[in-house]
């Protein structure tokens, strides 16, 4: 069988594609083992950095800050998220034209005009750097990767589940709360995950709107790189990789069971 040189060269492609991208993430999560403080050879394996980085009383703080701020934008993404892709697929085309445009927008617009944008329009309104302008902001740059994760889940949905429930007598709240949000929860699950990923490393938001005297991860590591990477941000970076790892396949299962369970979908006996 002769090789077709267009799908080996693209194949080769993917591969070495595939290795650039994995590369950085491999050799943080290496270093991070490394008792070399600047990284070189001989490796020599230790444990070292991830005592050093259990001291380090500022990196944790940010950390505790950024999960924190994410945690809050992500609740308000999920619920304001949910209202809105609803009330637009029930919308008019002439609301719900006008709405879409601006998601959009938000999503084109780089982060960096954005942040200015933001800051100008919270110094007008007396808001400045606040943690509640902070959270808003954040929540204006998150939420249209829920909306859009939702929208697509509702337009493939089919009615017919929820015109059987109000045939047996269900209202309208009692139809979206036991047909409709549990055929959507994956996607809703998937938003929020989202949400909090975005919200976590916002660094643009985050640099222009953080008040003063509050650092979250990606300004404190900002701060840190300008004096040189220490290896107990390695070690640091090494546990949000393992623990991204993790939540994603944990909520992988969930949704696919909770999916499963709260649609009744029946399964077959071996």
């Amino acid at each position: 069988m002769r090789r077709n040189p267009g799908a080996f060269g693209l194949r080769t492609w993917l591969y070495v594609l595939l290795v650039v991208l994995a590369l950085p993430v491999v050799s943080m999560i290496a270093l991070s083992f490394n008792a070399s403080r600047y990284g070189t050879l001989p490796f020599r394996f230790s444990t070292h950095w991830y005592r050093v980085l259990t001291t380090d009383s500022a990196l944790l703080d940010a950390v505790r800050t950024s999960v924190t701020l994410a945690s809050e934008v992500t609740v308000i993404c999920v619920i304001v998220g949910t209202l809105l892709t609803f009330g637009l697929h029930k919308a008019s085309v002439v609301v719900a034209g006008p709405v879409n445009a601006l998601l959009l927008a938000l999503l084109t617009v780089p982060a960096l005009i954005l942040s200015a944008g933001l800051v100008s329009v919270f110094d007008w309104i007396g808001l400045g750097q606040t943690t509640l302008a902070l959270v808003l902001a954040s929540v204006v740059t998150s939420l249209p990767f829920v909306v859009l994760i939702e929208s697509g889940r509702l337009q493939g949905l089919s009615p017919d589940y929820a015109e059987a429930a109000r045939s047996l007598g269900a209202g309208p709240l009692r139809t979206f709360l036991t047909v409709t949000v549990p055929l959507m929860a994956p996607s809703i699950v998937a938003g929020g995950m989202l949400a909090f990923v975005i919200c976590f490393n916002n660094f643009a938001i985050q640099l222009f709107l953080a008040p003063i005297g509050i650092s979250t991860l990606p300004v404190q590591i900002y701060s840190m790189v300008r004096l040189g990477v220490t290896p107990d941000v390695n070690a640091l970076g090494a546990i949000i990789v393992a623990s991204t790892v993790l939540l994603i396949i944990v909520l992988n299962w969930l949704t696919g069971n909770a999916a499963r369970l709260l649609t009744n979908t029946p399964t077959r006996e071996r």
